[in-house]
């Protein structure tokens, strides 16, 4: 099973880089302050930053996005 969505918000990666695209946000902070994702527990934080940066919407549990390394 792949990480893939905020849990919290009940939302998939890719349609977060939808509507980070369609509204031009481009940080975290930016999705946080529309509520879109990451504002509860945070635990998809390193997996959004990633998705920003490389458009990579899913990723190996576990791992750290653009390490390799396990948490």
């Amino acid at each position: 099973m792949s990480v893939n969505r905020c849990i919290c918000h009940d939302i998939s990666f890719g349609e977060i880089n939808q509507i980070a695209a369609g509204k031009n946000l481009c940080t975290i902070e930016e999705l946080r302050e529309e509520e879109i994702c990451s504002t509860q527990c945070r635990l998809c934080e390193p997996y959004i930053r990633a998705m920003l940066k490389t458009g990579q919407t899913s990723f190996e549990p576990g791992l750290i996005p653009n390490t390799g390394r396990k948490r």
